[in-house]
C-alpha cells in the first residue's frame, strides 16, 4: 500500500462528510481498490441512505467486480429517488420557455420525461415545441405602372475650365505660405542634406542656419555651412538665370519632405501639447 493509499484511508477512518466520502471512494475505486470501495459504500450508506452519488460509486463497484445484480439494485433505488425530484426539470424547463431560451428548454423538458414518460401534457408539449413554426409570407412590393414615356436624361454640362491663375498670384496663396512656415519649423540637418542631394544648395544653406540659429552651439551645422558656401564658390556661374520653380512643382517636392518627415512633425506637435 502506497503512502497516497494509506492517506485515502485515514480520510475514511475519521469520519468526513458525505461530499468527501463520494470523492474519497472514488479515487480508490479508480486506483483499484474495488472490493474496500463496497465494504465502505454499504457502510456509509447506513448514515447517507439518500446519498445518489454513495450508490452510484457503490453500483459502479460492483460492476467491475462482475456483481451485476448488486449494481441493478443500487441503480433502481437511486432511480426512485431521482423520480421524486423530476418536477424540478419541468419547472426548469418552463423558465426556460419564458425567457425565450427554447433549445435548453427542450431539452430540460426531455430529461422530465426520460422520469416521467406517462405525463400526456409534457408529451404535448414537447411536440408543440418541436415543431417548426411556419415562415412568414414575404410581402410582395406592388408593381409600378409602366412609364410610357421614356425617360430624358437630362445634360449636364461640364464644368467651366477655370482660367489659368498668374504664377506670382499661386505664389502668393496661404497654402504655400503655410509650408514654408512649416518646413521652417523642421529645420533640422536631416533636412538640410534632402536639399544638397537635390542639388539645392541654397536651400540647404538656409536650413542649416535656421539650426543654428536655434542651436548656437551647433559647431557641425557651422562647418557644413561653410563647406556649402565654398562649392558655391567654386561653381561656374550660370549663363541665364534659371526659370522660376512652377508653385506647382514646388508644391510637390514640398509634399515629399513633409512626406518623409512625418513622424518628425507628429512628434514636434506631440512636444507642443505636452508643453
Amino acid at each position: 500500500m502506497t503512502e497516497y493509499d494509506q492517506l485515502l484511508r485515514e480520510i475514511l477512518d475519521r469520519g468526513p462528510s458525505a461530499e468527501t466520502l463520494s470523492l474519497v471512494l472514488a479515487e480508490l475505486k479508480r486506483l483499484g481498490h474495488t472490493r474496500t470501495v463496497i465494504q465502505e459504500c454499504i457502510r456509509a450508506l447506513q448514515n447517507h441512505p439518500h446519498d445518489l452519488s454513495l450508490r452510484l460509486v457503490l453500483a459502479e463497484a460492483y460492476v467491475e467486480e462482475g456483481l451485476f445484480s448488486q449494481a441493478e439494485a443500487e441503480i433502481q433505488t437511486a432511480v426512485s429517488r431521482l423520480d421524486q425530484y423530476a418536477s424540478a426539470y419541468r419547472l426548469q424547463s418552463e423558465i426556460y420557455r419564458a425567457q425565450k431560451r427554447n433549445g435548453e428548454a427542450l431539452q430540460a423538458l426531455k430529461t422530465y420525461l426520460a422520469l416521467r414518460p406517462q405525463d400526456e401534457g409534457a408529451l404535448a408539449l414537447l411536440k408543440e415545441m418541436q415543431t417548426p413554426e411556419p415562415e412568414a409570407t414575404p410581402v410582395s412590393e406592388p408593381v409600378q405602372a409602366e412609364i410610357s414615356e421614356p425617360v430624358v436624361a437630362e445634360r449636364v454640362e461640364p464644368p467651366a475650365i477655370e482660367e489659368a491663375v498668374s504664377l506670382e498670384v499661386e505664389a502668393e496663396k496661404p497654402e504655400f505660405r503655410f509650408e514654408e512656415e512649416l518646413l521652417s519649423e523642421i529645420a533640422t540637418p536631416t533636412l538640410a542634406e534632402v536639399y544638397v542631394n537635390q542639388g539645392q544648395l541654397q536651400e540647404a544653406i538656409a536650413i542649416y542656419e535656421r539650426v543654428l540659429a536655434q542651436t548656437p552651439e551647433d559647431k557641425t551645422s557651422l562647418i557644413r555651412i561653410q563647406e556649402l558656401k565654398d562649392i558655391l564658390r567654386a561653381e561656374p556661374p550660370p549663363q541665364e538665370k534659371p526659370a522660376a520653380p512652377k508653385p506647382v512643382q514646388r508644391k510637390e517636392k514640398t509634399i515629399a519632405i513633409l512626406e518623409s518627415w512625418l513622424v518628425n512633425i507628429r512628434k514636434m506637435s506631440e512636444d507642443r501639447v505636452s508643453a
